[in-house]
């Protein structure tokens, strides 16, 4: 599997970059951190491409590339980012295959490790 943006998403992540004034080599990087009422809440940083780039999964979206720490990657294999617009809040979403459940702001989630397995090349 993937980590994958769609086309929205992606156009609106590098209208974000432009207006943030980040270089054009930063990269996006995606991951998880511990917290929120659900246990993780996801994590977007522009950050300058890492010296090491052993620790990441990268994904290369042509004028974006996505990293991807390893160990999030676990969890977010299969997860596609899109942005959404409503009348009351607009940002970006989360398709996660390996979610069990989500907190109704949509920022935590929780995984059921039983369903989780590690795709990542060792």
């Amino acid at each position: 599997m993937d980590l994958k943006i769609t086309e929205v998403a992606l156009a609106k992540a590098l209208e974000l970059k432009k207006k943030m004034n980040k270089p054009d080599d930063y990269v996006l990087q995606v991951g998880l951190r511990g917290g929120g009422c659900s246990g993780f809440k996801y994590e977007l940083d522009f950050i300058s491409p890492p010296e090491n780039e052993d620790i990441y999964r990268i994904f290369d979206h042509g004028s974006l590339k996505i990293y991807c720490d390893r160990k999030s990657f676990i969890f977010l294999n299969g997860t596609e980012i899109g942005y959404e617009e409503t009348i009351l809040s607009s940002g970006f979403t989360f398709n996660t295959p390996y979610a069990s459940k989500s907190c109704g702001c949509g920022e935590s989630i929780s995984f059921d490790p039983g369903r989780i397995k590690d795709e990542s090349p060792k």
